[in-house]
């Protein structure tokens, strides 16, 4: 075997261990995978499969008997009807990451079915005639005489996932939008390349780099966040809130609990749908009330959670009448069929004052207030 077989051979297994570790480890961190999840499982999963099969077509490569020749053809028609499976599956994922919807998925199934089939045909087919390869009677693989049709399917879907994206750009923040647009980017410099190139093999190192790149960025990234709001969840609270008690300095950690007023009956009024839309919008006011550097949790339901250190306890009041004031110009300004009613409860501790205070303790003292702060507000509509 020669020494450039080998080190194709080695680069495509460097990348499925790769691969492995990021598939193994997202499987791990969430015992029911969200739909967006699934799709980036099932991306890695192909990008395995077509490592798998193109490594086999370099083993197998120029060695005789029937059963090589065989597993040899049966590589290269599973490696071409593989390639833009993968291309498919990336325009899923973004379609899904942007949407959030399944319906729209669905709807979307069937148009993206039809460049799969054609390619399925194709691939078949080149078992009997010269289309994608052609291996000959030494078992050698070369290129068939129609192999950039296959170059051409792959690119389309890359230019409408790409176009897509663009589009809606505006609904990803800047940082995951250049993540997600990097796979298609460079997968498809990748395969350009490659196609003008002979010999040269990186179209699937650059896939498996570009998927390291959303894993670090975006996957493992949204294991600290929640899903419908993209603000910090419970588990990245946790973290924050242990780390800010085990830290010794002068200034004052506080914390605002606030609760969704009225949310169940947002919900069985208007749907589900309104209920998110009204967590989204709670979540986009937080944003906007409070600093860069301050920590803003989806407690849970339709719970918030603010940490922020300040400098005198006169911030955090005056902070507080920031978020009524933004929450009221929303209620004046937004044209929805709800107000947006928020109870808060708010503190603060110092290291210096209350060094056995514990995460669980602070929680309860500000979700106490924020339930004190509810009662007298349905207290003030039932007298008037």
């Amino acid at each position: 075997m020669e020494l450039q077989t080998l080190q194709y051979i080695e680069l495509n297994c460097f990348s499925i261990i790769i691969l492995l570790l990021i598939f193994i480890s997202i499987y791990h961190q969430c015992n029911h995978c969200i739909t967006g999840k699934e799709l980036f499982l099932v991306l890695i999963f192909t990008d395995i499969l077509i490592l798998f099969f193109d490594t086999a077509m370099w083993s197998l490569n120029g060695i005789q008997g029937n059963h090589t020749r065989f597993l040899h053809i049966l590589s290269a028609v599973m490696y071409n009807i593989l390639n833009p499976l993968i291309c498919i599956t990336w325009y899923f994922y973004v379609d899904f990451y942007i949407n959030g919807s399944k319906e729209h998925l669905k709807k979307m199934f069937f148009p993206m079915l039809i460049p799969v089939l054609i390619n399925l045909i194709l691939s078949i087919a080149s078992i009997f005639e010269n289309i994608y390869f052609i291996i000959d009677d030494n078992n050698i693989y070369n290129r068939g005489k129609y192999v950039h049709l296959l170059l051409i399917i792959c690119l389309l879907i890359i230019i409408y996932t790409t176009s897509f994206m663009v589009q809606n750009r505006k609904n990803v923040e800047k940082k995951e939008y250049f993540c997600l647009i990097s796979f298609g980017i460079i997968t498809a410099v990748g395969g350009i390349i490659q196609y003008f190139f002979y010999g040269v093999i990186i179209i699937w190192t650059c896939v498996t780099a570009s998927i390291l790149i959303i894993f670090i960025n975006i996957q493992n990234n949204q294991l600290h966040k929640d899903y419908l709001t993209g603000l910090y969840n419970r588990r990245s609270l946790d973290n924050y809130l242990n780390t800010k008690i085990k830290s010794r300095n002068n200034r004052l950690v506080a914390g605002i609990m606030i609760d969704l007023n009225y949310f169940k009956m947002i919900n069985d009024s208007y749907g589900h749908h309104i209920g998110d839309q009204a967590l989204k919008y709670t979540a986009s006011i937080l944003k906007d009330t409070f600093r860069k550097n301050d920590f803003i949790a989806r407690y849970g339901g339709d719970e918030f959670i603010v940490m922020m250190e300040i400098c005198t306890p006169s911030d955090l009041a005056a902070t507080v009448q920031r978020l009524k004031k933004n929450v009221s110009l929303f209620n004046i300004k937004n044209s929805v069929p709800y107000k947006i009613s928020l109870s808060i409860g708010y503190d603060y501790f110092s290291n210096k004052s209350e060094k056995e205070i514990s995460s669980k303790v602070f929680l309860e003292r500000i979700d106490n207030l924020m339930y004190l702060n509810k009662q007298r507000l349905h207290s003030q509509e039932n007298i008037t």
